[in-house]
């Protein structure tokens, strides 16, 4: 993966590059970014690329376009949730935390207007992430709303939000290499795949992880894991239910993990994960760049680590 690693300096320069010299704030607010390491998802939009036999320095404007992206959207992400200490809306205002994010998204426009990709393609992936950032923003409203109480709502807000961010950053890379769409719906597909299995698996590191961070239940926040147990039947479900008809889930967290646990549903959230895995190996079989097809076959298998772990049957 040698290649891959020489090109994240060149990322790393776009970005800072991209960066306004009249406002130095903005190289601190994304300082995460123009410092190793680089974050994982810089893979896709390059490993996309060489999937498709494409030349991955091709979609280096792309990758920083999407860092910068991933950026804005995770400042949106904390002010909504606000279930971590230290965060920019705490330390630098809400208003201020706000003009940061719009900042950094019109940074990820300057990137990509200024990328030497070719007219007929930029068009197509300007395209793709304006019509992208409206699917997600829209599964965001969902999230914010509330509106994910059964199987159903849930996997649709996050087919619209996870898949979709990741699903973005496969498509715009495999486009930066072909013009072939059997090979770009093929990347497409293994993003959608590969963002519901990171969702997954955060929802259940939010409730079985060790961090000291708030984490969803008490919040307040039905994720799939409750969701799961209010779907199945075993004895505790109408205590499950009336917990959360009452809106009383941080009240009850403890007792609320005590029920999951019962129900296997660790078990269930990691052969759930698996499944999006399968599907992604499987829809990625059409490309031909055996170099990119195995940077994304690793993204998506080394997520996973320790699978005792996840099952918790190793201490996490």
């Amino acid at each position: 993966m040698n290649w891959l690693k020489q090109l994240f300096p060149e990322v790393r320069k776009i970005l800072k590059e991209s960066i306004p010299d009249f406002w130095p704030e903005l190289h601190e607010i994304m300082k995460n970014l123009l410092e190793a390491p680089i974050p994982a998802e810089a893979v896709l939009p390059l490993a996309a690329c060489k999937a498709v036999n494409g030349n991955p320095p091709d979609a280096l404007h792309i990758t920083a376009a999407i860092l910068a992206l991933s950026r804005c959207l995770r400042i949106f992400d904390d002010i909504a949730d606000q279930d971590r200490s230290d965060q920019l809306w705490q330390t630098a205002g809400m208003k201020k935390a706000m003009n940061y994010a719009f900042s950094i998204n019109a940074i990820s426009s300057h990137i990509l207007a200024t990328s030497p990709i070719p007219d007929y393609k930029l068009r197509e992936i300007y395209e793709l992430f304006s019509s992208s950032l409206l699917i997600l923003t829209k599964g965001q409203d969902m999230d914010i709303k509330g509106e994910t109480h059964t199987i159903e709502t849930y996997w649709r807000t996050i087919e619209m939000k996870s898949a979709t961010a990741f699903a973005l950053a496969c498509t715009a890379g495999a486009i930066a290499g072909t013009d072939n769409p059997v090979w770009i719906k093929a990347c497409r597909e293994f993003g959608h795949h590969l963002g519901l299995a990171i969702q997954i698996l955060n929802d259940m590191e939010s409730i079985w992880s060790s961090s000291d961070k708030k984490n969803d239940l008490q919040c307040n926040r039905i994720t799939l894991p409750v969701i799961y147990g209010l779907s199945r039947d075993h004895p505790a479900k109408a205590e499950l239910e009336s917990i959360v008809n009452q809106g009383n889930i941080a009240d009850h967290s403890k007792r609320i993990t005590v029920i999951l646990d019962n129900i296997n549903t660790r078990q269930f959230l990691v052969w759930s994960a698996l499944e999006e895995r399968k599907h992604a190996l499987e829809v990625l079989a059409p490309c031909p760049g055996s170099g990119g097809k195995k940077a994304l076959e690793s993204y998506i298998t080394g997520m996973f680590g320790d699978i005792d772990v996840l099952l918790g049957e190793k201490a996490l």
